[in-house]
């Protein structure tokens, strides 16, 4: 996979704006721009390359785009888009619909038909000069079973990124722009990366579609086993979590969950231990919980008995959980002491 970033910021301020126009201008979906910032217009993109996929993460002022008839005669890679507002208020138009929404929606659009979209830096707290901020995630359309008026159907209409598969989907745009190395790296990578958007982009449409059915049965068993490990998380401090709560919980028998897990090379169970033992170790080297006992956090993430997990905790990172907070305070002492005057 690739990751490539993009800055205006050794760009004299007066030339911002017109460079980012003739970025915008030769990318494959073409589009012209405007903004009442052209005196200065700082820009900062963000761009994973996931090979049929990318996720890019946009912050620059209040600007409005435009896609023409002309731009897309021009050129037109017959791509799907898919939004995720983080920062600023947020307006589109496409298929004759015209919507505003704000951070925390997505929105899909395609790059065939002509659209009109603007963003302005007003954010919930009201701080007018913070940046607009969004993550835009692309992919071929044919990737998605469905035919182009189908899909037509959910172009620019405002989704939630909080519930669902658009919580499922946000999380994971977020998740990738935030840190792709977290994934490992190589075509693989890329290529799990990208078959998961895809996976979850086709979710969401399918979900407002009501034709989930319709999906690939591979697919529904990836976005599953995405539903279930958030799941996990969401509960990951309840000792009573087990394979068993989890099929429940998603009407399934706990023979598939563990499947589910075998087809990633993975067991529920050391799932589970994993992500608790690295919360443990986080909440043990933060200064703020020095105070906090040791027994007392292994608890708070699931831990119900000392031994098991001081022995659970050295066989994961190699040293006692008191050495990792002795290390930590020992750390943050030393950064703490004032430097000797020379």
């Amino acid at each position: 996979m690739m990751r490539a970033s993009l800055s205006s910021e050794a760009v004299p301020p007066a030339e911002r704006f017109d460079w980012w126009y003739g970025k915008k201008s030769a990318s494959p979906i073409s589009t012209t721009l405007h903004s009442d910032f052209t005196d200065d217009f700082p820009v900062r993109v963000d761009h994973v390359d996931l090979g049929a996929t990318t996720l890019t993460t946009m912050a620059y002022p209040s600007a409005e785009v435009r896609r023409t008839a002309r731009h897309i005669r021009r050129g037109d890679p017959d791509s799907l888009q898919v939004s995720l507002t983080l920062q600023g208020q947020s307006g589109f138009e496409q298929c004759g619909r015209n919507v505003r929404f704000g951070a925390g929606n997505l929105l899909l659009y395609d790059s065939s038909s002509p659209f009109a979209g603007w963003m302005r830096r007003l954010d919930g707290s009201g701080a007018p000069n913070a940046p607009t901020r969004s993550i835009v995630a692309t992919l071929p359309r044919h990737l998605l079973p469905f035919p182009a008026e189908r899909l037509a159907t959910v172009l620019a209409k405002p989704m939630s990124g909080e519930e669902g598969f658009g919580a499922l989907l946000s999380h994971f745009m977020r998740q990738v722009t935030d840190d792709v190395g977290q994934f490992g790296s190589g075509n693989g990578a890329s290529e799990r990366l990208s078959h998961t958007l895809v996976d979850l982009v086709g979710h969401l449409a399918a979900q407002h579609l009501d034709r989930e059915r319709e999906l690939p049965p591979e697919s529904r068993r990836r976005t599953l086993l995405l539903r279930v490990q958030s799941h996990i998380r969401r509960h990951l401090r309840d000792p009573a979590l087990n394979p068993e709560s989890i099929a429940a919980a998603h009407h399934i028998s706990t023979r598939y969950l563990h499947r589910l897990f075998q087809e990633q090379g993975l067991t529920v169970s050391s799932w589970i231990r994993q992500l608790r033992l690295e919360r443990c170790r986080r909440a043990l080297a933060h200064p703020a919980l020095a105070s906090v006992p040791v027994g007392a956090i292994a608890a708070r993430w699931g831990f119900t008995q000392p031994a098991v997990f001081t022995r659970a905790f050295r066989a994961a990172y190699g040293v006692t959980p008191s050495d990792v907070r002795a290390r930590a305070l020992a750390t943050g002492y030393a950064r703490s002491r004032p430097t000797a005057a020379r």
